[in-house]
């Protein structure tokens, strides 16, 4: 968007924006996520572990992220609220984030409202990353993954997906 004296303010759609996600969880076993996120014209891919779906999730944003971000950022602050009543109701979360190396720094907010409450938790992340990104006026076309960061993990779909093709070659040579 261009204002009035010219100035270009970033948009979501400059910034980065979350293609797919996973996340396992279960009060018997640990939790894990995955995700793909799109940006400057890469993809920035990663899984991790955490204390929940959600943890997991954000977790996996900041290992994707890791070129971008540094040292990364810490959640500030985490509501969670639904849009109505019933089991249709949508939630709507709002976060705030911070540079993890900057204690006393400014935080950036994140809001998203979807039916999925795993959704709409990390997409605020993300949003809350994109408002410090633009503010930080960081070139995420210039910053390319690293390797180890967009490595597909066993439970990504696309890796699965290849080897499920490797196999069914294999099988009809």
């Amino acid at each position: 968007m261009t204002l009035s004296n010219g100035e270009t303010v970033p948009t979501a759609a400059a910034g980065l924006s979350i293609e797919r996600w996973s996340a396992t969880s279960g009060s018997e076993r640990g939790s894990r996520a995955n995700l793909v996120l799109a940006g400057g014209g890469h993809q920035w891919r990663a899984h991790a572990d955490g204390n929940g779906a959600i943890d997991a999730l954000m977790r996996a944003v900041d290992r994707a992220l890791e070129p971008l971000l540094g040292a990364g950022v810490e959640l500030a602050t985490y509501d969670v609220h639904a849009t109505g009543a019933g089991h249709e109701s949508a939630a709507s979360i709002a976060v705030s984030v911070r540079p993890r190396d900057e204690a006393d720094g400014p935080l950036y907010p994140g809001r998203a409202t979807h039916e999925n409450v795993l959704d709409a938790s990390v997409a605020a992340y993300v949003d809350a990353i994109n408002t410090l990104l633009a503010d930080r006026e960081v070139d995420i076309a210039a910053a390319v993954p690293t390797p180890g960061s967009t490595s597909r993990h066993d439970t990504d779909p696309e890796h699965r997906t290849g080897a499920k093709d490797r196999i069914m070659s294999a099988y009809n040579s």
